[in-house]
């Protein structure tokens, strides 16, 4: 399952200013992929570039492979990071799960219907509370519903703007952990948009960290160097190890202003 996406010499202009400039890189089938960067660096225009909801000025995104996305099994799930939900509305879990199904609407399912979402919900471990209306649900637990509902049209590849913002770090850790599951048990391919490196490190096979018209792509351990993020950010960048953290401090008139912190990592690959 799964194909190869490649990414090539992208330039998206938004707002009248650039915001990705020249950027290229693959997805290997069932690769996990972690983006972090800023506010205003072009993760969410990333994803809805590579939905085709944007498109570039130059530059191009093609799918390699035999299964480059067919009817039955599209490349893209998609998990925005906005999603209103009145809280007097009494839909239930299980109907909202089904609504990512093409052209269906309960009652009409068929029993593969019923199977698919099943499914999904299990996989995401939403199936406990499918009675339940949505208003009622958790953060967490809505978070797993979103992506259940992506999961029912077995896509290769989950798209996830910042699936745990403004979650309990709990919450966060289990949503995380279901994205993993899936990722190493359904070969899915994902890219998790995030501003938490600590918690993407666990999971991530690489990071891609965008700045504005600059980034770099590697794993953990190679993007976060002074010397990489120093580039990024046109200005001098510290990281520091503190126990088990990684800090990463933005050293400026002899002044220190933390940027983010970042836990353990163990892994590799070349920034760029």
């Amino acid at each position: 399952m799964g194909c190869e996406i490649a990414v090539e010499h992208l330039n998206v202009h938004l707002g009248g200013e650039w915001v990705l400039r020249d950027l290229s890189f693959n997805v290997k089938p069932g690769e996990f992929i972690g983006i972090i960067g800023p506010n205003g660096a072009g993760k969410t225009t990333l994803l809805r570039t590579l939905l085709g909801m944007l498109k570039p000025e130059s530059g191009s995104v093609t799918f390699r492979g035999k299964d480059a996305g067919t009817a039955a099994s599209p490349v893209f799930g998609y998990a925005p990071q906005i999603r209103q939900m009145d809280a007097e509305t009494p839909l239930r879990a299980w109907d909202f799960v089904s609504f990512g199904l093409r052209r269906r609407f309960p009652p009409w399912l068929s029993r593969h219907d019923h199977r698919l979402i099943e499914e999904a919900m299990l996989a995401t471990d939403s199936y406990e509370f499918a009675e339940k209306p949505v208003s009622k649900l958790s953060g967490g637990e809505r978070q797993r519903l979103f992506i259940a509902q992506t999961l029912v049209r077995n896509p290769q590849v989950l798209l996830l703007d910042e699936p745990t913002s403004n979650l309990d770090p709990g919450s966060q850790e289990n949503v995380a952990s279901i994205v993993h599951f899936l990722n190493q048990e359904r070969g899915i391919g994902v890219l998790f948009v995030t501003h938490d490196v600590n918690l993407i490190a666990k999971h991530a096979h690489r990071i891609l960290y965008l700045t504005k018209g600059q980034y770099a792509i590697g794993t953990v351990k190679q993007v976060l160097q002074s010397s990489v993020l120093s580039r990024l950010y046109e200005a001098p960048v510290e990281v520091l190890n503190i126990g088990s953290k990684i800090v990463v401090i933005a050293s400026a008139d002899n002044t220190r202003t933390p940027i983010c912190f970042h836990g353990d990592c163990n892994q590799e690959v070349v920034g760029q």
